[in-house]
C-alpha cells in the first residue's frame, strides 16, 4: 500500500523553497524583471546594451536581497512599503511612567 505524505506548511504565508537559497517568489521576480528588461532592450541604443543589461541584473539582484534590518522581507518589498506608507499615521506612546506619577 502506498501512503502519500504531503508537506503542509505551518503558516499560510510561508514561501515555497526551490533549493537552499532560492524561493519561488525569487524565480518569479527574475522572470518578470528579465522579461521587462528583454522587452525594452530594443529601445536602447546598441552601444549601450551592455550597460543596460548590467543595470537590469543589478536591479533584479537588489530586489532579491534580504535587508539585515528586516530579514522577513526582500528589499523590493521593503522599498515598496516605504514609498506607499501613510506618513500621517501616528503610533502610540508608552505612558506607563506618566500614569504611575514618575516624571
Amino acid at each position: 500500500m502506498i501512503v502519500l505524505q504531503y508537506k503542509i506548511p505551518l503558516e499560510i504565508g510561508s514561501e515555497l523553497k526551490l533549493n537552499r537559497l532560492f524561493y519561488l517568489k525569487d524565480l518569479l521576480v527574475v522572470l518578470i524583471l528579465g522579461g521587462i528588461g528583454f522587452t525594452f532592450r530594443y529601445v536602447v541604443h546598441p552601444s549601450l546594451v551592455w550597460y543596460y543589461t548590467l543595470f537590469w541584473i543589478i536591479l533584479t539582484l537588489s530586489c532579491l536581497i534580504r535587508p539585515k534590518t528586516n530579514p522577513g522581507l526582500r528589499m523590493g518589498k521593503t522599498l515598496f512599503l516605504a514609498v506607499i506608507r501613510n506618513r500621517v499615521t501616528y503610533c502610540a506612546m508608552d505612558t506607563q511612567k506618566n500614569e504611575k506619577g514618575d516624571h
